[in-house]
């Protein structure tokens, strides 16, 4: 594409060896290295800021004694501009403020150092994330530690549905919560909190436990763009549940879902269902995760099926599952991850049909396939 102002990616240093070789940027697969280039090769890079047109480079060669050809100096930044490594300078973003730009200017030279869709400037994944709206079903460890990566971020709308109030035991490992809040409704603390770390992001608050009121999360579903179901998913084990009303009604409406979960010791991200034809529903995903859950000893088996019914015997004894604060960001930010490559499209989905477990105690990864696509 042409370029009025080309502007050199700043994810990306020059770098000139003792021998005269030339290395733009430092990732290996994302960089260039030119062997002993022409001497206008470096003040040229040095040029190419996004303030100047390639006339103005011209010039300003011309006034430094540098020579070079009109079609040497075209085809040079073609050549740059087809290894993906020149940007359009001119370009003013309209969804963007002054203080938004500088804001995430970090997270644009990552969207720029990857560019999967090559859009001409990078700042283009980042306006698309300040539109996109973002549901988070639970604002307990899980949902409060994808919304805080989300807003900061810069997802421009997110949707909180919880009808608890914030707990004592809650602010060890729910970080959107400070002891203030106690006793507070927690989407209406989580907003708070969400707003204070970035103001530019639109909290929308639903104080109420999700139900199979098909209805009612329809409602829910209204206008996101993607849904994080924050709690465990059981709709894989169980007759009945929440899940698997979302499921379909996610499936109907094309919005992908994408699920986060695990034990105290075992966590794990995914999957993400896209819900765009390209994989099989939910419904007959679940089939195949009840024959890999179920052991095929029938003791072990009795008591999974004892734990889907809930059949505690607990006495007055109250016990409760737990997850700690490192547990609970790392999970999240893989999902968070995910979520701003599905919005903006700077990169690819790693997790679409997959689940990723990790260890907390021996750091071990695998990587479960839920589904494959179509």
């Amino acid at each position: 594409m042409p370029y009025t102002k080309p502007l050199l990616k700043r994810s990306h240093h020059v770098l000139v060896s003792g021998d005269g070789d030339v290395c733009i940027g430092e990732i290996p697969g994302k960089s260039k290295i030119l062997p002993r280039p022409p001497a206008w090769v470096v003040p040229v890079l040095e040029l190419l800021d996004g303030n100047h047109t390639i006339p103005r480079i011209r010039k300003a060669l011309d006034a430094r004694g540098i020579e070079v050809s009109g079609g040497d100096l075209d085809a040079f930044v073609e050549a740059l501009a087809g290894f993906s490594l020149l940007e359009e300078g001119a370009r003013i973003s309209s969804a963007l403020t002054a203080e938004e730009l500088e804001r995430y200017d970090r997270q644009i030279l990552q969207f720029a150092l990857v560019d999967e869709q090559s859009v001409g400037n990078a700042v283009v994944y980042q306006e698309k994330l300040k539109k996109a709206r973002v549901l988070v079903l639970g604002m307990g460890g899980w949902g409060t530690w994808c919304a805080l990566n989300l807003a900061r971020a810069g997802v421009g709308t997110l949707r909180i549905v919880d009808g608890d109030d914030v707990e004592v035991s809650n602010l060890n490992r729910q970080v959107l919560y400070a002891t203030a809040d106690v006793g507070s409704r927690k989407v209406d603390a989580a907003a708070r909190s969400l707003r204070e770390h970035n103001e530019n992001v639109t909290v929308e608050c639903i104080a109420e436990f999700a139900t199979e009121d098909s209805g009612r999360l329809e409602e829910l579903l209204a206008g996101v763009d993607v849904v994080i179901l924050a709690w465990a998913s059981l709709g894989y084990y169980r007759a009945r549940t929440v899940d698997r009303v979302i499921h379909a009604l996610a499936a109907r409406n094309r919005i992908p879902v994408i699920e986060l979960g695990g034990d105290p010791l075992d966590v794990s991200a995914g999957p993400l269902y896209m819900n765009d034809g390209s994989h099989v529903a939910f419904e007959e995903v679940r089939g195949a995760a009840q024959e890999r859950f179920y052991s095929a000893d029938s003791t072990v088996r009795a008591f999974q099926e004892a734990r889907m019914r809930n059949a505690f015997r607990n006495g007055s004894r109250q016990v409760n599952a737990w997850q700690s604060a490192p547990s609970l960001a790392f999970m999240s930010g893989l999902v968070a991850d995910q979520v701003v490559k599905l919005i903006s499209g700077y990169d690819r989905c790693n997790l679409i049909g997959r689940r990723l477990h990790f260890s907390m105690q021996t750091y071990k990864v695998r990587e479960e396939v839920v589904f494959d696509r179509i």
